[in-house]
């Protein structure tokens, strides 16, 4: 009788019937995303250095001060090179005087040649008058010669005639020696001799004459205009390097870091001030070494700077070859561009990466999780209205809700919230 009592008693228990509240595993998207966190980095640092040696005499800007590209820096001064500028000018004065001495010269020597010429002519149209005066004077001696021989004529004539005929003939021969003398280096053979082929052309043979004849003060004008065009160059490059005494940004950015003050001598090439370009900044991101293999260089990020309630959308741009060795999570970068300079190096910044394309898989709230672990779990299914216990592998779990990659199907129905006293193969009641 004992024993008949105690197995009604257990079959009794454990036929007993509970209640339970269940949900259905729905399908529903994983948004596959990582999020992290990181800070605002400056993107390009610009050392700025003086080219040429100087004393500070300006100095304006401040450490943490923001500077457009093309703003004065700083502003130097080099007593040498104001010396050397006012000994360039000087030299440009005694070369201008000295050019303009040889140009005026050089037209003179173009006069001179001309007058030359004209001088050629002129003995050219003596020596053919006298050819005239002689051959009349000849033409005369031989009819007074005639005349002599029947004695119409003295000897005193005829000897007189002979004198005066011997005189022009002489005369004639010194017009023609001057003429030969006047004439060297008027001549053709020397043009040739000097490298120039004689033109047939009057014209242009008379260009070469002159050009042959100043040679010498065309040099000398050649001479002088390089004189002068040296003296200016050297002028140019004095104030070039003047210039570079006026030291401007070559791109917006912050001050890092000066140098120098005001009355401090700089040396050639020396750094005087460090600056940091905002234009665009990178948001550093650090992922762990199990989530690195997801990303790759051009993978969207989504950035949030909460200081400045702003989103902005970006993509990576560089990815460390090599983890850090303390903390073994791999830095990424992001590109944000910055030209209003809102954004700040060291501002915090949230980040969100996209793994790859959303996936379904059952889901179900986490308050249907027993015995679980961070990816496996137990829950108790509902199969004709009996506890079934079933293990599960758990994809991710967040927002209160678990996304299972095996264990159960789609529309399974699962005991939510179930009670420690539910057993497997108990027969349960759903309740609204």
């Amino acid at each position: 009788m004992l024993l008949s009592s105690c197995r009604e008693k257990k079959e009794e228990v454990f036929n007993n019937t509970i209640a339970v509240k269940i949900v259905n595993a729905q399908e529903k998207f994983l948004d596959n995303e990582l999020s992290s966190f990181g800070t605002i980095s400056y993107k390009l640092k610009n050392d700025i250095t003086a080219l040429v040696e100087g004393t500070i005499y300006s100095f304006p800007v401040k450490d943490g001060q923001y500077i457009k590209s093309g703003s004065v820096i700083a502003r130097l001064r080099n007593l040498q090179l104001e010396i050397q500028k006012s000994q360039c000018l000087s030299s440009i004065e005694a070369a201008k005087a000295s050019y303009d001495l040889t140009s005026a010269q050089y037209n003179e020597s173009v006069l001179a040649v001309e007058s030359k010429l004209l001088s050629i002519e002129k003995s050219e149209l003596t020596i053919k008058q006298k050819e005239v005066e002689f051959k009349s004077k000849q033409k005369t001696f031989e009819k007074q010669k005639s005349l002599y021989e029947i004695g119409g004529v003295t000897d005193y004539n005829i000897e007189q005639l002979e004198l005066e005929l011997g005189s022009l003939e002489t005369e004639l021969k010194i017009l023609r020696k001057e003429q030969e003398i006047s004439c060297l280096g008027f001549r053709k053979e020397d043009l040739i001799f000097n490298g120039i082929v004689p033109s047939e052309d009057d014209e242009t043979f008379h260009k070469q004459i002159v050009e042959l004849n100043t040679r010498t003060a065309n040099a000398q004008v050649a001479s002088a205009k390089a004189q002068l065009d040296s003296a200016e160059q050297q002028l140019k490059s004095v104030e070039l390097l003047l210039e570079q005494l006026t030291i401007k940004s070559p791109v917006s950015g912050i001050v890092g870091q000066k140098y120098y003050e005001n009355g401090e001598y700089v040396n050639e090439n020396e750094k005087i001030l460090t600056l940091i370009d905002t234009s665009s900044v990178d948001a550093v991101i650090y992922i762990q070494e199990k989530d690195i293999v997801n990303f790759s260089i051009g993978t969207q990020v989504n950035i949030e700077i909460p200081s400045l309630n702003k989103n902005v959308k970006s993509t990576i741009s560089e990815i460390s070859p090599i983890a850090d060795s303390q903390s073994g999570n791999f830095s990424v970068k992001a590109s944000i561009g910055n030209s209003d300079n809102l954004i700040k190096p060291g501002m915090f910044v949230k980040c969100r990466f996209q793994k790859n394309e959303p996936e379904q898989f059952p889901c179900i709230p986490n308050t249907a999780i027993i015995q679980g672990t961070d990816n496996s779990a137990k829950v108790i299914c509902v199969i004709k209205n009996y506890a079934v216990i079933k293990n599960i592998t758990i994809k991710e779990q967040k927002n209160g809700y678990v996304w299972i990659s095996d264990g159960i199907e789609k529309n399974e129905i699962i005991v939510n919230n179930p009670s420690p006293f539910i057993r497997e193969g108990q027969l349960v009641e759903i309740i609204k």
